[in-house]
């Protein structure tokens, strides 16, 4: 290009200039992890959070919902017939770049913090010795809370069914906490709401998620009573900035488990003890078929009505959405991707190996 006409450009496309020069300052301070947890996710996503969610908080709906359904409109008013060809791709790149911008701004750039385990100082593997004294200490505490709630060992929990019970105690467990045992965290508003897209989220295999725009943890109303109060500690805890999979799955077992309601607890117990035994059954099945003949048939009662009301849904396209979700946690810093739920065992093995 001229030199005569760098100018002229670079003033037609100001603009463009300014959105790329935010986006390359978010890419490299992605390097610094020390540089996210202390200035994004302590510091700015902290405030902005809490105004976002204090707002939010008090809409008895799901913006966040309706933010998506509003999406393709936005879409299609940017784009105009009596633009040409090129404006309509610049509208819509400027659209995709903002989107893109509003997201690692709000949220997104959670992925990039500190991980947990270096906070809480656990080791990055565990023996198969620890996997099966801690699948074996799940079991009897699973059986405990179990025989709280249920009359005999060999039948299941019977949930109420007022849902918005379930809500407020699984609510509750986080809020009385006042600050996090172990992350030391404090989250004084939670905005909780059930979607919009219960049934589509059914068929996705998906028992809810964060909005990352709007922060509204959206909980699909179509889950099984078990999975409720584990799920919602979860998404409130990607709203505490926790935006790897494995961590969030942590701090929603440990929030439930330390919950004073024993429905709550038990979900957590349950929801942990589930990914143990699957992972002691990968790398030891003798063992596994050992511990499993443990646990209470009323318990094991309970996971196969859960596995029975999720089988409902169950649908060809169902991987086809979990690989989509899988790329996105990959190109977030989640390598593993959506295998990275199955991470949280380490995080359980090692930090009530320490207990």
């Amino acid at each position: 290009m001229h030199k005569t006409n760098i100018i002229p450009f670079v003033r037609k496309n100001l603009l463009l200039f300014l959105f790329l020069l935010i986006i390359i300052f978010l890419e490299l301070i992605k390097f610094d992890s020390n540089f996210i947890e202390n200035y994004y996710s302590n510091s700015f996503y902290n405030y902005s959070s809490y105004i976002l969610l204090y707002t939010l908080g008090k809409i008895p709906f799901s913006v966040g919902d309706l933010l998506y359904l509003a999406t393709p409109f936005i879409i299609y008013f940017n784009i105009s017939r009596k633009y040409t060809r090129r404006k309509n791709i610049k509208n819509l790149l400027y659209f995709f770049i903002i989107v893109y911008i509003i997201f690692q701004f709000q949220w997104g750039l959670n992925y990039h913090r500190t991980p947990l385990k270096n906070k809480l100082l656990i080791e990055h593997n565990y023996s198969s010795k620890s996997l099966i004294k801690i699948t074996d200490l799940f079991i009897k505490n699973t059986n405990n809370v179990h025989l709280k709630l249920s009359t005999s060992d060999t039948l299941p929990v019977i949930f109420n069914d007022n849902t918005s019970d379930i809500y407020n105690a699984s609510i509750k467990a986080v809020k009385t906490l006042e600050k996090n045992k172990i992350l030391n965290d404090y989250i004084p508003i939670v905005s909780v709401k059930k979607s919009l897209f219960s049934t589509p989220l059914s068929y996705m295999g998906f028992s809810g998620y964060i909005n990352p725009f709007t922060l509204e943890a959206q909980i699909n109303k179509n889950i099984p009573k078990i999975q409720i109060p584990t799920t919602i500690c979860h998404e409130i805890a990607h709203q505490m900035g926790y935006s790897a999979e494995n961590e969030a799955n942590f701090i929603g077992i440990i929030t439930a488990i330390e919950s004073g309601d024993n429905l709550v607890n038990y979900s957590g117990n349950v929801l942990a003890l589930k990914y143990l035994l699957n992972e002691l059954y990968k790398v030891d099945k003798l063992t596994f078929d050992q511990l499993y003949k443990k646990i209470n048939k009323g318990v094991l009662k309970n996971i196969q009505e859960a596995r029975k009301e999720l089988d409902k849904f169950n649908n060809p396209l169902e991987p086809y959405f979990k690989n989509i979700f899988d790329y996105f946690l990959k190109a977030n810093n989640q390598v593993d991707g959506i295998k990275s739920y199955n991470l949280v065992v380490n995080l359980l093995v090692n930090y009530y190996s320490n207990q």
